[in-house]
């Protein structure tokens, strides 16, 4: 009976043991509920993640507009887009003090070309408020600290200063434009109607690759329109690296290169027509939904890249008159 006993017991417990466990099939299927699981769940993650670099991309970029609100209440006007100097220091530059980054401003010899020996530390430092977080990083960190945020330099084609063939053109029409400092009287759309900042992407830095949002292209033509610029700049032939135009835009933060047009809309091809001064030089970023924009009254905005040209042009203008629309 013992012997008996103890043979059924062992048969029992192969019977049971043969039960555990998944199937091949059954195990085919959990993985497949897993995947799509995971696949409902990763977009949800990221737009999350998303949303939150756009917020505290909206952060600094208000930064930025309550540091030059504070550098005009001083000084009862902003600081130059960009020095009369080439190649000229930056706006952000200049309000460092009211960014809580004093110690950094008095580290610059303004005094000295911004490329001096004696800027190096300076212009190599990277301010973490000066990059968005969606951001690409800087691909040539040897030029200095990168930049995401630029000054709005208006809605006219001249990229520097009326002189020569462009005597009889539209001046910049911006806040920050070349040698010139614009007071809040100066802005008679209104500062809730008017552009301070947007940021862009930095150029890729390599002349033998073709980014075609990211890099700028230099085109021959000499457009006297802001749509005739805007076609001759669509039109170019990116594919043909002799038409980039060896420009580097995203470092170091302490040129005041780095300001943007509201000449086209975000997110679309940069070009220089540089043998004449002129540029159609639009924001761009890897925000889903647009770029952000700091008014002159410290309000942020998300603007879609489909925003329709002409309230997008009425953005930039500083005196244009006109009826901004964006929201």
């Amino acid at each position: 009976m013992s012997s008996f006993h103890k043979s059924g017991d062992l048969t029992s417990q192969s019977h049971i043991s043969g039960r555990i466990g998944f199937t091949l099939v059954e195990l085919l299927v959990v993985i497949a509920i897993i995947a799509v699981l995971m696949g409902l769940l990763l977009p949800a993650v990221q737009s999350a993640r998303e949303a939150a670099r756009r917020t505290q991309c909206q952060n600094n970029l208000r930064q930025i507009g309550l540091g030059l609100q504070n550098y005009h209440g001083a000084r009862q006007k902003f600081p130059m887009g960009q020095t009369d100097v080439s190649p000229g220091y930056s706006a952000l530059s200049y309000i460092l003090p009211y960014l809580e980054q004093g110690n950094l401003y008095d580290r610059i010899d303004f005094k000295q070309p911004l490329m001096a020996a004696v800027n190096d530390a300076a212009r190599l430092q990277v301010v973490a408020g000066f990059l968005c977080p969606s951001g690409i990083d800087n691909p040539m960190p040897q030029t200095g600290g990168g930049v995401s945020y630029y000054g709005n330099k208006g809605s006219a084609l001249v990229w520097g200063r009326n002189v020569g063939p462009n005597q009889t053109m539209p001046e910049p029409n911006g806040i920050f434009v070349r040698g010139q400092a614009i007071r809040l009287a100066e802005i008679l759309d209104g500062t809730s109607n008017t552009a301070l900042f947007s940021e862009r992407l930095p150029a890729d830095g390599n002349n033998g690759v073709v980014s075609p949002v990211r890099d700028v292209f230099f085109h021959p033509g000499a457009p006297t329109t802001l749509d005739q610029a805007v076609d001759l700049c669509q039109q170019l032939d990116i594919q043909n690296l002799s038409n980039q135009f060896p420009l580097f835009m995203g470092a170091p933060w302490l040129n005041g290169q780095h300001t943007y047009q509201h000449i086209d809309t975000p997110n679309r091809r940069s070009c220089g027509f540089f043998a004449i001064n002129r540029a159609v030089m639009p924001p761009s970023s890897h925000h889903p939904s647009g770029v952000n924009v700091v008014m002159c009254d410290g309000s942020t905005a998300s603007i879609a890249s489909d925003i329709s040209v002409l309230p997008w042009r009425a953005m930039g203008s500083r005196r244009g008159g006109e009826i901004v629309t964006y929201e």
